[in-house]
């Protein structure tokens, strides 16, 4: 199905968003978002009503459209849900794994390890998001990965902060090998209490940092 106008204008919007172009409550006029984009103003009301149903913005009768914010608590709850989601995706997703993946995702940890090292915490961050992403395709329940996903991506600017934290980088390698074993042993029980802890050590990040991440 070919992509709509007010389609592309979202997913740019969403794009801008996720990438920190704009701040958590800043306000999104509809004129300048037309001019813009080139669009008219009423493709941009659709397109930020898309926005606010995936939780990016919030509109306002009075106030117009605003950049989504969240409290510390509302982060932290957030973070809550994902530990839960998380452990039930890799419990499914530890059966279905095939030995090539598997290689794969051994070979990814090695790379992460390098950037690591290197102290390219940026490169490292995007392979962090791979490894995820290699679980989540491995999971037979997609609805489940999809909630997370769109979870997820409502925090991405700044879920790639947390390894910037002093000593976080160690304690995340050490938490994805740890992962990484679990899938390799092919023991699902193991590999659900292992990214449990990975998720919770990240709450604690942003528990303990939270006004130097947002």
């Amino acid at each position: 199905m070919a992509e709509t106008q007010t389609t592309t204008v979202y997913n740019k919007i969403k794009a801008q968003i996720e990438g920190g172009e704009y701040s958590p409550a800043q306000s999104l006029t509809e004129a300048a978002l037309a001019q813009e984009h080139g669009v008219s103003r009423n493709t941009i009301k659709k397109a930020l009503l898309m926005l606010e149903n995936d939780g990016y913005v919030t509109m306002d009768l009075n106030k117009g459209a605003k950049v989504a914010s969240y409290s510390k608590t509302e982060v932290l709850q957030f973070l809550e849900l994902r530990e839960m989601l998380e452990g039930f995706i890799i419990r499914l997703a530890v059966p279905t794994f095939k030995d090539s993946d598997i290689k794969k995702l051994g070979k990814l940890l090695e790379q992460m390890k390098a950037y690591k090292e290197a102290g390219e915490l940026l490169k490292y961050s995007q392979c962090n998001q791979e490894f995820h992403r290699m679980i989540y395709a491995a999971c037979p329940n997609q609805p489940a990965v999809e909630v997370t996903l769109r979870l997820k991506n409502q925090m991405k600017k700044y879920n790639s902060k947390t390894i910037l934290i002093p000593g976080r980088s160690d304690h995340s390698l050490q938490e994805h090998t740890e992962i990484y074993e679990a899938i390799r042993d092919r023991d699902a029980d193991r590999a659900e209490v292992c990214i449990k802890k990975h998720i919770h050590n990240v709450r604690d990040v942003f528990d303990q940092y939270y006004a130097l991440l947002f």
